[in-house]
This record gives C-alpha cells, sequence and structure tokens, in this order.
C-alpha cells in the first residue's frame, strides 16, 4: 500500500471538526437530516481546510486514506447484530461527521430499497449472511467489485469509515489502471457483453424478469481507463471465448495487483468507484459486540458518464437524497 495515499488530519483540524460535529447532534442531527438543513453545514473556512486533506483520490491509485477524522468521538456501542439494529442516536456523532465529510466531496444519496434508504449505511457481520456477496457476510471472502455495479447512477466515489476493527480483518483493493491488462483484453471487456444485477442486499426478487440492456465491463473516462465490474451478480450475453478470456484475464489481473488496506478507528477510506474495485478478506464473527463496523456513505461527484448508461434502466432502483429523509422525520 504506497505510503502516499496515507493522510493524517492535523489535530487542530481534527479538534475543530469534532467540535462542530458535536453541536450539530447537540442540536438534533443524524446522519440522515445533517445534510438537509443549511445551517448544518460546516463554516466555509473549516470545510475548504477539510476538502483539501480529503482530496480526490489520485486518478491512478483511485483510493485515499485519511487518519484521525473521527478520533475525537466515542465509540456508539456494542457492535450491532445486524444494521437495523443500529440506533441512529447512539452512533449520532459518526453519522453526522462522515455525512458532512462525504458532502465536501460530492452529492450524498442513498437507496431507497437498501438499509431503509439511509444516508449512512452500516457494515457490519449479521448471523445467516455469513456466505453470503453482501457487506453482511464473514466467513466467504468478499469478491471483488465496484458499489452497485448494477446502476447506470451508482456512486462516483465510495467513503467507508472503520468505527471497531480489533481483528484488523482487511479491505481489499484493486485499480484497473494498475491491472496492466493487455490492448487485446481491454477491447474485449469494451463490448457490452454482459449485465450486473442488483445484489441481495437489494431483495429484489424481480430483476432477473428485467430487461437485459447490455453493459460494457471497461471504458475511457477522463482521468484513465475505468471499471465496471461484479462477478457474483453478473450474466454474460455471449459465449464467445475470447471475451470470457478477457473477463477472466481482469479478474486474475486484480488478485495479482491487489493489496489489503487494515482500518483503524477513526480511519476514513475514500474510494474512486470508477478506478477500483474492493473486497474483503473472510474472518469468522463472534456476535457478542466487539465484530468489526464500517459505515459507509455514497456520493456523486460531477462526471461524464459513458453514452450506453444512458440506456440502462436500473432495475427501477432509486436515489434518495438528504433533503427526502427530513421531511420523512418531520412528517
Amino acid at each position: 500500500m504506497p505510503e502516499t495515499t496515507i493522510h493524517t488530519l492535523p489535530a487542530h483540524l481534527r479538534q475543530a471538526f469534532t467540535e462542530e460535529v458535536n453541536a450539530r447532534v447537540a442540536a438534533g442531527a443524524l446522519g440522515d437530516t445533517v445534510l438537509a438543513r443549511a445551517e448544518w453545514q460546516l463554516p466555509e473556512p473549516l470545510a475548504t481546510d477539510l476538502r483539501e486533506w480529503l482530496g480526490t483520490p489520485h486518478p491512478t491509485d483511485g483510493y485515499r486514506v485519511v487518519r484521525g477524522l473521527f478520533d475525537g468521538f466515542a465509540e456508539p456501542g456494542p457492535t450491532p447484530a445486524h444494521w437495523s439494529a443500529t440506533d441512529p442516536e447512539d452512533s449520532a456523532a459518526h453519522d453526522v461527521a462522515l455525512a458532512l465529510a462525504a458532502r465536501l466531496l460530492g452529492r450524498v444519496f442513498g437507496w431507497r430499497d437498501q438499509q431503509d434508504g439511509r444516508m449512512v449505511h452500516n457494515i457490519l457481520p449479521s448471523p445467516g449472511c455469513e456466505e453470503m456477496q453482501v457487506g453482511a457476510s464473514s466467513t466467504v471472502p468478499l469478491a471483488w467489485h465496484n458499489e452497485d455495479g448494477f446502476h447506470p447512477e451508482r456512486a462516483d466515489l465510495l467513503l467507508l469509515a472503520c468505527v471497531r476493527n480489533p481483528d484488523r480483518i482487511g479491505t481489499r483493493l484493486a485499480g484497473i489502471r494498475r491491472a496492466g491488462l493487455s490492448a487485446r483484453t481491454v477491447e474485449q471487456l469494451r463490448r457490452p457483453a454482459l449485465v450486473i444485477e442488483p445484489d441481495d442486499s437489494y431483495e429484489d426478487e424481480d430483476a432477473v424478469h428485467q430487461e437485459r440492456v447490455p453493459m460494457a465491463t471497461v471504458w475511457d473516462g477522463d482521468d484513465g481507463l475505468c471499471v465496471r465490474y461484479d462477478p457474483s451478480y453478473t450474466r454474460p450475453l455471449t459465449d464467445d471465448p475470447q471475451f470470457a478470456a478477457a473477463y477472466e484475464e481482469l479478474g486474475a489481473a486484480f488478485e495479482e495487483c491487489g493489496f489489503i488496506v487494515p482500518l483503524e478507528p477513526g480511519d476514513l477510506l475514500v474510494v474512486d468507484n470508477d478506478a477500483v474495485v474492493h473486497g474483503r478478506v473472510a474472518f469468522r464473527a463472534r456476535y457478542d459486540g466487539t465484530d468489526r463496523w464500517l459505515k459507509r456513505v455514497l456520493v456523486r461527484a460531477p462526471r461524464v458518464r459513458p453514452a450506453g448508461e444512458l440506456l440502462e434502466h436500473g432495475y427501477q432502483q432509486e436515489r434518495v437524497h438528504p433533503e427526502r429523509q427530513l421531511l420523512s422525520v418531520e412528517a
């Protein structure tokens, strides 16, 4: 893991950020509502300084670790056994801090059919999900994937904040721009020759009956080659052996260039969702309140998307933004 991608927040910025977050929590802000009110946004001088430290990941590396951003907040109680058991008030400080930090990089959103449309998601192991290819799994590795690769309006940036990780369970990363693919393989992967369906966290039983709109695996973005990859939920639309070989080569290349980021409490991981795939090593959950616990936020940043994505239906999964969440709370 290149040390140039790790940045430790200066103490004075950490203290100022902690004070601003605590003030908003004391005023009643939650992770799902803090972005909807102008008076709860960070003061511009602090926002400018923090934005410089959070930054946008380097185009080649595709990720950035910021240490210390959440060090000023107490642990929000034991790790729940399921995301729905998380009390938004108990974890308000972490949720508000992550939402405010994410807003500095773009527009924060959630999915209506994922984790009840929350802006801040809880990623933790859950009984019954051990062998699934979702964030709640544990005993199997979480395979390489882009976040919500099935959707044309997926996040440009993925933010993961570490609340607890006593076993130093690693988050895996691999970048398409470091994969070293041959020109022939890249040309095969440019073909719209597959579809990606929603993962099991959406509980979308109708997905398999939706019209199959062909998707490309790679394309050229402004900063370099981009990727859309989630083999666990991919359905090929061709039996062409050349395409199959190229797709297999891509997976092997990710294994070759991939590495582990062992997130620690207080760390923030920012991932370019177009340039980097991520996953997780396998582990055995204890379900005793001490298990690994991450917070996740999705961010849409201004980018030019591939023209072919305009034809996709996204399986009718709708984005939710903070303004709607505040309206629902106040109603």
